[in-house]
């Protein structure tokens, strides 16, 4: 095959994959297109990790999605709308937590159902919420404290030699 008839084939190729790429990316988002059911929003202060497609969880099972993220420039929170499935009620103190699957996992929102007797309706809100914890703070704070330690460890040994050399302590 020479050199000229690839490049005709490579065209023709492109323009026959070009416009179903084209319908596929103007179709709409396939994240939350199968989401069916009612919406309930939530407020969070963070919501690292958590973006449009991300399961919602209930006993470890999914039962819905987050179809809908905001910000809130009036209480600078961010709001997301979840769609869960018409067959699953939750209790209205029920919690929204994000949680992140392990350390190095994505991020879940996993409800928490209450023990209160009425549930909630579509369009309502959750009133107990969990933030996301960003591991990359957590760590930090780890190392800073074990950091801290170890030099209070130092100066603690040489606190001891000075005191068995006969020196006097410095202050």
């Amino acid at each position: 095959m020479n050199r000229e008839t690839v490049h005709i084939l490579v065209g023709a190729a492109v323009f026959l994959v070009a416009p179903l790429l084209l319908v596929i990316f103007f179709s709409g988002d396939a994240r939350t297109g199968s989401a069916q059911g009612y919406e309930l929003t939530a407020r969070y202060n963070r919501v690292d990790g958590v973006t449009i497609g991300t399961d919602v969880l209930l006993a470890g099972a999914p039962v819905g999605k987050v179809t809908g993220q905001e910000f809130d420039a009036e209480t600078l929170q961010a709001v997301l709308t979840m769609t869960l499935r018409d067959d699953i009620r939750v209790p209205t103190d029920t919690a929204a937590l994000i949680v992140s699957d392990g350390l190095l996992g994505g991020k879940f929102i996993n409800l928490d159902p209450g023990g209160a007797e009425e549930m909630l309706e579509p369009g309502d809100s959750f009133n107990y919420v969990q933030d996301a914890i960003i591991v990359e703070a957590l760590l930090e704070k780890v190392v800073l404290w074990a950091e801290a330690r170890r030099l209070e460890a130092r100066k603690k040994a040489k606190r001891n030699v000075d005191k068995e050399a006969g020196t006097p302590l410095k202050k």
